[in-house]
């Protein structure tokens, strides 16, 4: 049987259950055949570039610290942070939210790896109770939109949207113009490499988000999801967030080649598409149940698109799902496989991405 008959792509990953996917005749999606778009995306960069240069030249030690750093521990945002020091020059502060899942291995990267550089770091660790409430509840019910949901798992998209508005409050009280983050072009939409978030909008845009999560979890919610509203009277201006990695045409090798002598190590308890969280098996087995594609199809397609990735892969790094980690986690959660069996798989309508739900991506 071909890539094809199955209901994947033959020149990328995207499979059938993908919104909006349709193949010709060769089995070639449309996202594949799509030049325009390939065109439009660098346009895109190419103006993001521009701006983002002029406004670090422009407020480059102005304050304590130039830069937020969103830092995980995984090698896209350690090369982000590299980046951020060394190509860019900034005064960054390095913040991690560790989540209770991220791999010791992560954890001993992080260490390193701002000591090498010279950063400070502050890590938060929410409240297991509640940050594990979260996640359950993201897996078994619909809390957000499908909109928000192409290019990333429910359960995944709840902790980034934690670690968002945690870093917006960081960044309004300490005065820091820049939040960077470490995501590459594929998981978020061109029009994301950089953008200002207005905390009022972003307030009305995720009401529905909150209300959901709200019904499950509590008000807690609002405390972990939002901002103290005596810092929000006091805003004049707020932060920028850029995504410095889009900007690079790099593969996955030569970033690891890049980051090693600063101390990074892969963990080994972490599945193909992580370096960083043991939680990411999970949310992709029940993005898959949920809606027949894995998560991250859209980012990989991207890059074997950009040529800075195969479809052998890509492929590779989809069907890395140890068994045993979405077991060990489904314990910790609390759940049991007829709570999974339960779920009933739906079909998401096709649209484009853009900058969604609760955190501003």
């Amino acid at each position: 049987m071909t890539d094809h008959e199955s209901g994947r792509c033959v020149s990328c990953v995207l499979s059938a259950a993908f919104p909006g996917i349709k193949f010709n005749e060769e089995g070639v999606c449309n996202f594949c055949r799509d030049k325009l778009q390939v065109t439009s995306d660098a346009e895109a960069i190419a103006r993001a570039k521009e701006k983002i240069e002029a406004m670090i030249s422009r407020n480059r030690g102005q304050g304590r610290y130039d830069a937020l750093m969103c830092y995980s521990g995984g090698k896209d945002s350690t090369y982000t942070l590299m980046l951020a020091v060394k190509k860019y020059g900034l005064r960054v502060l390095s913040f991690t939210l560790d989540n209770g899942f991220l791999s010791s291995g992560a954890l001993d990267n992080i260490n390193r790896v701002v000591d090498g550089l010279g950063v400070d770091q502050i890590t938060v660790r929410p409240s297991a109770p509640f940050f594990r409430s979260v996640i359950k509840a993201s897996a078994l019910n619909d809390i957000f939109g499908d909109r928000a949901l192409l290019r990333i798992s429910s359960g995944c998209h709840a902790c980034i949207s934690l670690v968002n508005i945690t870093a917006q409050a960081m960044a309004l009280e300490r005065g820091i113009p820049f939040i960077l983050a470490g995501f590459t072009l594929g998981q978020i939409p061109a029009n994301g490499v950089m953008y200002k978030t207005n905390y009022r909008f972003l307030q009305q845009s995720r009401e529905t988000a909150m209300a959901n999560l709200r019904s499950h979890v509590g008000d807690e919610a609002d405390a972990y999801y939002g901002i103290r509203e005596s810092l929000i009277e006091t805003v004049t201006s707020y932060p920028h967030t850029m995504n410095l990695l889009c900007l690079e045409d790099i593969t996955e090798a030569e970033i690891v080649r890049a980051i090693e002598p600063l101390g990074w190590e892969r963990p080994g308890d972490v599945d193909g598409c992580s370096s960083n969280c043991r939680l990411n098996t999970f949310n992709n087995h029940i993005h898959q149940v949920k809606y027949g594609y894995s998560p991250y199809e859209l980012e990989l397609s991207h890059l074997i698109r950009k040529g800075l990735m195969t479809r052998d892969e890509a492929l590779e790094k989809i069907f890395d799902q140890p068994v045993d980690q979405y077991q060990s986690v489904m314990s910790q959660l609390g759940m049991t496989a007829n709570d999974i069996d339960s779920l009933e798989p739906r079909r998401q309508e096709a649209c484009s991405g853009g900058l969604e739900a609760m955190g501003g991506t």
